[in-house]
């Protein structure tokens, strides 16, 4: 790095790449001992997540009446006390919520032996309604990705956060939540900027110690070609493209802070989750584009439903593919479906999301999201 850079910008330029790094992998095998990750790799990754903690325990827990920072809480719900969620703080609730799940199935004998759905217990989704709607999680999971920088979005995104939102509560109208909910993207807690990551005391002492870490982590990942050239599926090719970066910033040389998966991928215009065929070759979605198929598959099929009586189990084998979920899962997938929702109200802003977003994006990734794609199929 030049020696006339700004400590604090040096700070989040390096913070950012290390993050996405570690967030590029997708899952935490440096955290394994059982991994078939090298030793060395696992001491180093370890080494380097626990300074991008430290530097966010460093920055405190805001106080009551404190505004929500969009890279550091979530945006569409608030802690007791009238105080920012925490991006941990909602993946525990939501844990502690579904462990808790008494269900919604029961066992009867009449009219034929069989588990059936007790009435208000569950909500019943169309297939392709939540088809849709579990699209969601790798695009949240990718716009609060550790380390990316803040987007701006326009007017463009308008539609989509709409009826994100309405797909939310539409979740809710049969568990007898008041509707229509104010959209979470107008909530008055909501900070129109983030607390930046470098904000911290020992700045220089906390710039070294992240690289002295980043260096080893990025030390001990295989190079591009050399990932290439093996057969080691234990690091993800963007997790070797992501150490490349670091370590030429690390020599002092330019390189982009975020790299998306596609280079023609505009996060203030389009979903961030792969391309579609076109006629001058592939090319990103729209906000607007998605929101149409939304709007058109939600006007398809009926709302969600919940039975007003027993009701036989569906068996998807026998053709039944209707999703039942039980009441606290859909209200978990709501507020989740909110925050989405959140994030592409035009307006919003946000600065460098912190990492204390990367368990949140685990939980959507490889729990309540890997669970409710299981119904799609996938």
């Amino acid at each position: 790095m030049s020696e006339t850079t700004n400590p604090a910008d040096a700070y989040e330029r390096l913070y950012s790449i290390a993050a996405r790094m570690l967030w590029a992998q997708e899952h935490p095998a440096w955290r394994e001992d059982d991994s078939e990750w090298p030793a060395d790799r696992r001491v180093a990754w370890q080494a380097l997540e626990r300074v991008l903690l430290d530097a966010e325990a460093a920055l405190g827990v805001p106080a009551s009446d404190e505004a929500s920072d969009p890279g550091r809480h979530l945006l569409s719900r608030r802690a007791p006390g009238d105080r920012p969620l925490s991006f941990d703080e909602a993946v525990q609730d939501w844990r502690q919520r579904l462990a808790a799940d008494p269900g919604f199935l029961e066992e009867r004998r009449e009219p034929f032996p069989d588990f059936y759905m007790k009435p208000g217990a569950c909500v019943v989704v169309p297939s392709g309604r939540h088809l849709a709607m579990v699209d969601v999680f790798p695009e949240l999971f990718h716009r609060l990705a550790p380390g990316r920088p803040g987007a701006g979005l326009g007017p463009d995104a308008a539609e989509l956060s709409a009826v994100i939102h309405e797909a939310a509560d539409a979740l809710r109208a049969p568990l007898g939540v008041a509707i229509p909910t104010p959209h979470p993207g107008t909530a008055p807690w909501v900070s129109p900027v983030s607390r930046r990551v470098a904000d911290l005391p020992d700045l220089p002492a906390r710039l070294e110690a992240l690289r002295q870490a980043a260096w080893r982590a990025a030390e001990a990942v295989p190079s591009p070609e050399e990932l290439r050239a093996t057969v080691d599926l234990s690091v993800t090719m963007p997790v070797a493209k992501a150490a490349a970066d670091l370590t030429q910033v690390l020599m002092g040389q330019q390189v982009p802070s975020w790299r998306e998966e596609y280079e023609q991928i505009d996060p203030a215009r389009h979903g961030l989750v792969g391309l579609v065929s076109g006629p001058s070759g592939p090319r990103p979605v729209a906000f607007q584009e998605e929101a149409a198929e939304w709007r058109k598959l939600f006007g398809q099929g009926p709302l969600p439903w919940t039975p007003q009586e027993y009701q036989r189990q569906f068996y998807p084998d026998q053709g039944e593919d209707d999703v039942a979920l039980s009441a606290t899962r859909a209200l978990v997938f709501a507020e989740i479906l909110d925050e989405y929702a959140a994030r592409l109200h035009p307006g919003a802003g946000t600065g460098l999301i912190h990492y204390s977003a990367y368990e949140f994006g685990q939980f959507i990734t490889w729990e309540i999201g890997r669970e409710l794609r299981d119904h799609a199929g996938f």
